[in-house]
């Protein structure tokens, strides 16, 4: 197949930018790839991948006008995988977990400003629409495309927002103690909150303003968890509050201890069939580890981990927590800001 026509084929998706070389990789992912993958990266690809590299020129336009994908951005480790799962449910739904292009689109953002960015703004917001829109191009039966972002990618809620007017999105996190315990249980979920930390701070510093004591070097990793969670908080307070019809914050208890509500709530915001909720409460999900699915994991389990969590690490989380008051204190602005 000659590259370019890899575009008439909606079984090619955006899958790495290269934005050194101004370029981009399609490769050949079927619905079923798709449907089951935790993660649209390496560890998706067979042994010997379709695909090749388009200049970004290549793609002068959109194929795709807005209002054809909608979004959930999140806080890391509350749910978000899960949430993606059920709402494969709805059958003119495709769902896309975690696209490479959208990580780097997230990082080349925060650069954008600087001396070693490889884009001027114009041409970022560019590469942003033209991404999104190859991303959001749906393979049959599905008419409409969900992407579920990673944690690092939040920078990217409002340019989204304002490049696809009819996007819509959901914000996904959970309360300060279950967020900590969550994190704590696991090294792997401390390393991406320990690396999301410094643009998560960045953040806070913008809405907060000159603050001495928020610098990571006088924190400790517990504290900056709970420093991440102020910043994202705020930010998702700040979009809901802000543009009610296209962004609903959702906390992943609160989702949990009323499901079919949420899941309503849910339809309705993004302008779904609400009778598809009985098929998302009845998805064999609910019972299965998100990330890996070969493995039995029910909200049962979660409470009993978190339970575990909560006990076993009552002095970090304690120290974290005191952290939040004494930022409050500090900034009493938060208080109204965080509920």
């Amino acid at each position: 197949m000659v590259p370019a026509q890899l575009l008439d084929d909606p079984q090619f998706l955006p899958f790495r930018l290269d934005p050194v070389a101004k370029r981009i990789l399609f490769v050949k992912l079927d619905a079923q790839q798709r449907a089951a993958a935790s993660f649209l990266d390496e560890r998706i690809l067979g042994t010997d991948p379709q695909g090749a590299w388009l200049s970004l020129e290549t793609l002068a336009e959109p194929p795709l006008g807005p209002g054809t994908c909608h979004f959930i951005f999140h806080i890391g480790h509350c749910g978000s995988t899960l949430l993606s799962r059920l709402l494969q449910s709805w059958p003119h739904n495709q769902v896309l977990r975690e696209p490479l292009p959208l990580r780097t689109l997230a990082a080349t953002w925060s650069e954008l400003d600087s001396i070693s960015s490889r884009f001027s703004r114009a041409e970022w917001q560019q590469v942003l629409r033209q991404t999104i829109a190859w991303l959001a191009r749906p393979m049959r039966p599905a008419t409409e495309t969900l992407i579920k972002a990673t944690s690092s990618c939040n920078s990217l809620i409002e340019p989204i927002l304002g490049s696809f007017p009819q996007a819509r999105s959901i914000l996904l996190d959970m309360g300060l103690r279950p967020y900590l315990a969550t994190l704590l249980k696991s090294s792997g979920s401390l390393h991406d909150a320990a690396s999301a930390a410094p643009d998560r701070l960045r953040f806070l510093q913008e809405q907060v303003g000159d603050d001495p004591e928020l610098a990571l070097h006088r924190i400790s990793l517990p504290q900056q968890c709970a420093m991440g969670w102020v910043a994202e908080r705020l930010r998702f307070q700040s979009l809901a509050n802000g543009d009610p019809q296209r962004v609903l914050h959702l906390d992943f208890d609160h989702f949990l201890s009323s499901p079919d509500t949420s899941l309503r709530n849910i339809a309705r915001h993004l302008d779904w069939d609400e009778a598809f909720v009985s098929h998302a409460m009845a998805s064999p999900a609910w019972a299965r580890y998100s990330k890996a699915q070969e493995h039995r994991y029910a909200p049962a389990d979660r409470s009993h981990d978190l339970e575990h969590s909560l006990r076993l690490h009552a002095a970090e989380i304690s120290s974290a927590e005191d952290f939040v008051r004494r930022l409050r204190q500090r900034h009493p602005v938060l208080n109204d800001r965080l509920g």
